[in-house]
């Protein structure tokens, strides 16, 4: 008897079962990898907006230790009572803007929080200057605001937000100032 042996070839049914087993071989290192490239953008943006909060509250000491040493009233040019006393009524500085407070320009978040955009300008630097010519958006936002504990002491705390897609993120600090040099 001669026997003839039939080679087949996979049936479509063992085609798809190996093309599934691929697949969720490869997807779970895909998924981990965006995971992580998402984790980094946001750990990068947590950064940035953590120096700008930084970089404001050294702005609102460095006003505060100038009017000191020129003999002014220690809070001069913060327009207690009209601004930057409160989230809906907030101001905002930056090394590049200094000594200039920002009072008006504000876009809303919604929670009704008043706050003012950043842009880069073509220096590289932080600015408020949203007309300089080259300047470009940037995702953030910065305010910050001053809250009577006494006379002589107040709080100051600066946020900065910014969204990441449907996701909001605020960066927070504050610190005491005081009527006397740090």
């Amino acid at each position: 008897m001669n026997k003839i042996k039939h080679n087949q070839g996979f049936t479509i049914i063992e085609t798809l079962v190996a093309i599934t087993i691929l697949m969720i071989a490869i997807s779970g290192p895909l998924v981990v990898a965006s995971k992580g490239s998402a984790g980094a953008v946001t750990a990068r943006n947590q950064m940035i907006a953590s120096y700008m909060a930084q970089e404001s509250m050294e702005g609102i000491k460095n006003i505060k230790d100038n009017n000191i040493a020129g003999s002014l009233a220690w809070l001069n040019g913060f327009n207690i009572g009209s601004t930057c006393n409160a989230p809906s009524a907030p101001c905002d500085l930056s090394g590049i803007d200094n000594p200039t407070l920002l009072t008006s320009g504000w876009s809303t978040l919604p929670d009704g929080t008043a706050v003012y955009p950043i842009v880069v300008v073509p220096d590289g630097y932080y600015s408020h200057n949203t007309g300089a010519v080259g300047s470009r958006a940037t995702l953030f936002s910065r305010y910050f605001y001053l809250t009577r504990i006494s006379d002589d002491e107040y709080t100051a705390v600066v946020a900065v937000t910014w969204n990441e897609g449907l996701t909001p993120y605020t960066v927070s600090i504050s610190s005491q100032i005081t009527n006397s040099p740090r």
